[in-house]
Formats: C-alpha cells, sequence, structure tokens
C-alpha cells in the first residue's frame, strides 16, 4: 500500500505537466533572415500568428511582395517585415516562398482599365478583359500594379487584386458567419442571399469603395459584398466583425410655453 502511494506522487506531477505543456502557446524560435516573397495575389500580415479576432490585420500584401522572415513558430507561421513599408507582422509560412514569382500575369476579373496613373480616377488607356497577359514592372504601397499589356504594348497600373498568376478565375472565401450578397456595392441595396463562413466566390470586379462584384458558386447569383470579408483561402476562424451601436435617442426639448395674455385695458 505505501509504496502506490509512493508511485501516485510522481504519476501526478507527470499528469500536471502534460497538462500545461500542452496549455502553452506555439513556440516562437529565430532563424537567419532571409527574403521570401509573397504568393497569393492578395493577403494579409497580422498582429500575431492566428486567425483569431485578436490577431487584427496590420497591412495588406500582394503577390511578389518581398518580405523579410524575422522569427517563427511551431504552427509554421513567419514574423516578417515587408520591404516595400517596414512593417511587421504575421503571415502562414505557406503563403511565403524563397523564389520570386514570376512576372507574367493574367487579368482576372471580367475586365479592368489599364490606367495613366494608380487611382480609379485617372484617365483610362485600354480596357482589359479576363485572360489577357500582362508583365509586373513596379508596384506602389496603396496596391496597385504597373504593368505593361502584352497585347498591346501599353504601360499603366491596374490594381493589384484584378490579376492572378495563373490564366482563369479568382476565387475567394467568405471569411465570416452570414455575409450578405447584395444587389449592388452598398448596405442601402437589397439582400439577395446570405453566404456562409469558407463558402468560395468567384471575384468578378471591385470598387475603390471597398466593394467587390463576386458569384456566388454555391447559388450562382451574382452581386456585391464588402471585400474586406474576403480572404484567398479558407480560413479556420469566422473574423470579428464590429457590431454597430446604436445612436441614443435625443430627449425631445420641452415647447416653450405661450405667455398668458396680458389684461386688456378696460
Amino acid at each position: 500500500m505505501g509504496r502506490c502511494h509512493r508511485l501516485m506522487g510522481p504519476l501526478l506531477g507527470v499528469m500536471v505537466l502534460a497538462m500545461v505543456c500542452g496549455c502553452e502557446p506555439p513556440r516562437t524560435y529565430s532563424v537567419p533572415p532571409a527574403y521570401y516573397y509573397v504568393v497569393p495575389t492578395t493577403t494579409y500580415l497580422r498582429s500575431c500568428a492566428s486567425y483569431a479576432d485578436e490577431c487584427y490585420i496590420i497591412a495588406q500584401v500582394f503577390s511578389g511582395d518581398r518580405v523579410l522572415v524575422l522569427d517563427r513558430n511551431d504552427y509554421n507561421w513567419a514574423r516578417v517585415q515587408l520591404d516595400r513599408s517596414g512593417v511587421v507582422g504575421w503571415i502562414p509560412g505557406d503563403l511565403i516562398s524563397p523564389s520570386p514569382v514570376p512576372t507574367a500575369f493574367y487579368v482576372a476579373w471580367s475586365n479592368v482599365y489599364l490606367r495613366e496613373c494608380s487611382d480609379y480616377n485617372c484617365r483610362s488607356l485600354e480596357l482589359l478583359y479576363r485572360g489577357d497577359r500582362v508583365d509586373k514592372i513596379d508596384q506602389d504601397y496603396r496596391g496597385w500594379w504597373r504593368i505593361r499589356s502584352a497585347k498591346s504594348g501599353i504601360i499603366g497600373w491596374i490594381p493589384a487584386a484584378a490579376v492572378s498568376p495563373r490564366p482563369g478565375p479568382p476565387y475567394y472565401y467568405v471569411a465570416v458567419n452570414g455575409l450578405s450578397l447584395r444587389a449592388g456595392p452598398s448596405t442601402s441595396y437589397r439582400i439577395l442571399t446570405t453566404m456562409s463562413l469558407n463558402n468560395r466566390v468567384e471575384l468578378l470586379g471591385a470598387n475603390a469603395a471597398g466593394w467587390s462584384q463576386i458569384r456566388d458558386l454555391r447559388t450562382n447569383i451574382i452581386g456585391w459584398a464588402a471585400s474586406r470579408y474576403l480572404e484567398s483561402f479558407p480560413v479556420s476562424a469566422p473574423r470579428h466583425v464590429p457590431r454597430k451601436t446604436r445612436t441614443p435617442a435625443r430627449e425631445k426639448e420641452p415647447e416653450p410655453q405661450e405667455k398668458p395674455a396680458a389684461p386688456r385695458a378696460m
């Protein structure tokens, strides 16, 4: 009996230690700094190594962006420094490559204008269609690429989200629970359908106000959704959606009371 009691103590200690180790966060370890390149057309750097709500988005990155890898962790996330802006954040290790991405890309939207400068208000130079090949020359910090149209040789600017390394439609995934697909690019338009987490959609276009025109592949309905709730790969947890706060109703000011009429002189 005494021997059993003597064995129970170390056994309980081992069990407690195993439970504590199982709850520890992933170990982060330093690596020799090395340059890598972002693979997806569009993705994000996060404040910590997770898709959870507390790991908020700190920067948007695009295919071909060069990053300096600073650390990695046991879950294959990498802490990187974005070369063009110096911003530091976390990105899944599967989304970066040690080899530069090719300079040849293809238009992924149904159509997009090649513009004189990097803004939707700039003069249009050429209308490009899905599948048109373009060669990347440069990019700016706002997510626009300077490209050369292969079919005309014209050089101009288009949004980075409008191109893909491969010909064909770009597919995105709903990153929230219950995303409304609307008839137009605003919350004032009627809801056509509601899409679930990780529903795959086809990106048809986008506007400067942060709305994307998409096709819901489950229902084949075409409509508009907020671009910030779409990801270029499936997510493991839904992104946090801020709740709308109602402004308190203003109390009505008391109406001024009429003064009693002055007695008339007799």
